[in-house]
């Protein structure tokens, strides 16, 4: 069986004969950031998203009318929150009884009510 060498000739070549190709390792992110795509712009391109709306047809006015993408919108908002931090998806995490857990509780409106004594 006779073997073709990989530069496609059917005479075997010294290896230091061939040409040297320099070879620039290229990653993915090297290639994005080239382009322009980096942490600002996916951050602006989430914040877009955070606010993003539709368009449908609406038969009774005839025209097209702008709504809410809300599974857009939570889309978005959920990889913001893992950028941030905001909730882990680790479940190693959840297991992890010494880790400290800090609820905002700003939202919650917060109204004194009188408490009447009933024992007499």
């Amino acid at each position: 069986m006779n073997k073709t060498p990989s530069n496609g000739t059917s005479r075997s070549v010294p290896s230091s004969l061939e040409t040297e190709v320099v070879k620039k390792e290229i990653t993915y992110e090297s290639a994005l950031r080239e382009e322009g795509i980096d942490e600002v712009f996916v951050a602006r391109k989430l914040r877009d998203l955070s606010g993003a709306q539709g368009r449908r047809w609406n038969p009774k006015k005839g025209s097209w009318e702008k709504f809410e993408d809300y599974g857009t919108q939570l889309a978005a908002v959920r990889e913001i929150a893992k950028i941030l931090g905001t909730y882990s998806t680790d479940e190693k995490d959840s297991e992890n009884e010494n880790k400290t857990l800090k609820i905002d509780i700003s939202a919650i409106p917060f109204r004194r009510e009188r408490v009447e004594d009933i024992s007499g």
